[in-house]
């Protein structure tokens, strides 16, 4: 070799991949605790995405949907005397508009429950029927009673705790009150058909369910038309979720124009949203613990490798290794450490996260305290998802970090001086 010889790149390969056997133990070591590390990262954030989406889906359901249509600043201040004046109009539009897509009209308001023992300020939802995804959802809880029959107009389902704070029961009396916009007081009388408990204290305490009907006499008093169906919103329930912002878009320009405004699900709900991105910072978290390990394993390795090799080292230099190839034969050493690492992490984590993927993880033991926060639930059994975008995002991470951490050994084995090193 000489001054100006040139080592292949797959001659390097092979180098770099005998150096890092040399001391098989210390690297089986280190490559044992990057990949179960990074295995571990890879499923707590499966388990966290998995968890994140059940409240996600749960609260969609109990909430608006995906996205909502609804009087423009209605948002902002809800009020009884915002609605959609022309609602079935609006309804018949997007049910055009969107033919897989299940459109739920709704009537939500502000009222006052009253019993001979007690009144209760709560909300009222009005549905079209029990394929309504509310309604859906609150079947399997529902602990007395049945669905309302077609012609009960002013059937109701009420929580266990709004059941138990006015002291009713199934077939009881409610009288719901509502103020109007003038000043004035309306009510209706209706009757319990069924008592649900959802584990959601703002479900349980504080929401009656009835039928559209019952909700649209309260927005007539306010002005509105029998024969027009005025709602205050509809709930857009997406069979493909992940054309969101597409189906917004498309709907935002139907409407352009009116005093109509069309909200995602986290534009509703800004502090689920906040939750969540909270709790996945936690997730990070954890997985910068992991990095920190395996930037530490690495240049452990590695730099024990070059420290033990200097003879070696100067003998290459000596027979012609420029400093750049010598130190792209360390980092050659530190890519398959981490190339081997992400393999055995993602077989690890992977296994981990499609066992659960398929046959999930029963949370109720941890759900003792309940499974209920920022007014939605976590279902008692998780199934651990993750996205293309997480796996990529994930490797892209720590595959950086593995190479980051070989440069300063790579560094230290260029600035060998050749004479030095063979007097060693």
């Amino acid at each position: 070799m000489n001054a100006h010889s040139h080592l292949p790149f797959v001659m390097l390969v092979r180098l770099a991949w005998r150096n890092l056997w040399r001391y098989p133990r210390r690297t089986i070591i280190t490559l044992s605790s990057i990949a179960l590390g990074f295995g571990l990262a890879v499923f707590s954030i499966g388990l966290g995405d998995g968890s994140h989406n059940s409240m996600i889906r749960n609260a969609i359901k109990l909430g608006n949907g995906h996205i909502t249509i609804q009087l423009e600043g209605y948002q902002q201040a809800p009020a009884n005397h915002k609605f959609l004046a022309q609602g079935i109009l609006a309804q018949m539009q997007l049910e055009q508009l969107l033919p897989q897509d299940v459109i739920a009209p709704r009537v939500s308001l502000q009222v006052l429950a009253s019993t001979a023992a007690n009144s209760l300020g709560t909300a009222m939802i009005s549905v079209q029927g029990e394929h309504d995804p509310l309604v859906g959802i609150l079947i399997p809880m529902l602990q007395q009673g049945q669905w309302l029959e077609e012609e009960d107009e002013r059937g109701v389902w009420i929580g266990s705790g709004m059941a138990r704070r006015l002291k009713l029961k199934l077939g009881g009396k409610l009288v719901i009150m509502a103020g109007t916009q003038s000043g004035d007081t309306q009510a209706q009388l209706a009757r319990v058909r069924g008592i649900y408990h959802s584990g959601v204290d703002e479900v349980d305490n504080f929401l009656v369910v009835s039928h559209l009907n019952l909700g649209q006499k309260f927005l007539v008093t306010e002005g509105g038309v029998d024969s027009a169906e005025p709602m205050t919103s509809l709930a857009i329930y997406l069979t493909e979720p992940s054309q969101l912002i597409e189906k917004q878009q498309h709907i935002q320009s139907v409407f352009s124009g009116q005093a109509i405004e069309v909200l995602t699900w986290q534009q509703v709900m800004p502090e689920l949203v906040q939750f969540i991105a909270i709790d996945d910072a936690g997730n990070y978290v954890f997985l910068l613990l992991i990095l920190v390990m395996v930037t530490f394993g690495i240049i452990n390795t590695v730099l024990m490798s070059v420290l033990e090799r200097t003879r070696e080292f100067g003998l290459l230099r000596a027979l012609g290794l420029s400093r750049k190839q010598l130190m792209l034969l360390v980092m050659v050493e530190s890519l398959l450490l981490s190339v081997v690492s992400l393999g055995a992490g993602w077989l690890v984590g992977g296994g981990a996260h499609w066992w659960f993927s398929h046959h999930g993880i029963d949370m109720a033991s941890l759900m003792e305290g309940g499974n209920a926060m920022m007014g939605t639930f976590m279902d008692s059994t998780i199934y651990t998802e993750l996205s293309a975008d997480r796996v990529w995002q994930l490797s892209a991470i720590v595959f950086a970090t593995t190479l980051a951490s070989g440069l300063y050994p790579a560094y230290k084995a260029a600035r060998v001086p050749p004479v030095e090193a063979l007097r060693t």
